[in-house]
Formats: structure tokens, sequence, C-alpha cells
């Protein structure tokens, strides 16, 4: 089977397209390490007012952000984090 230069290029992009990360999910967990390390502060009493109203909006964003995979099982979520990384 001889290959053509147009149908190399588009096998290529479809499979390339398989292995694409999910940048929205990525953002969604950059988001939430965003929340877990201002939580942090916060609970270790370094944190001030400001803090507690930043922290509030960011979890609205992240909720916001991430709500179409709170529905995916956990070997899923661990598939789309690797790929995030």
């Amino acid at each position: 089977m001889k290959l053509t230069v147009p149908s190399f290029i588009f096998l290529t992009l479809a499979l390339s397209a398989c292995h694409n990360k999910d940048q929205k999910f990525c953002s969604c967990m950059d988001k939430s390490q965003e929340v877990n390390q201002l939580s942090e502060k916060i609970w270790q009493n370094e944190g001030n007012a400001q803090d507690s109203l930043r922290l509030k909006k960011l979890i609205a964003s992240k909720n916001q952000l991430c709500e179409e995979y709170a529905s995916k099982n956990g070997e899923e979520l661990m598939a789309l984090k690797a790929d995030c990384q």
C-alpha cells in the first residue's frame, strides 16, 4: 500500500488528535491547585480577610470550570491528569 503525502499528513493529524490533552481539564487542575494553596495559607492562620474573599471567588471559578468533570470516575480523571503533566 502506497501512502501519499496528503494521506500521511491526515493520518498523522488524526493519530495525534487522539493524544491531545484536554486543556480545559488542565485549567481545572491549575485552578484547584490555586484553591488548595490559598486554603492551606488560611488554615495556617497566615491569611487575611482579602485572602478569604479571594478564596471564595476562586472556589466559584473552580466549580464552574470543573463542573463537567464531576461525573467522571477516578480512572478517567487520572488519565486526564496524566495528560496535563
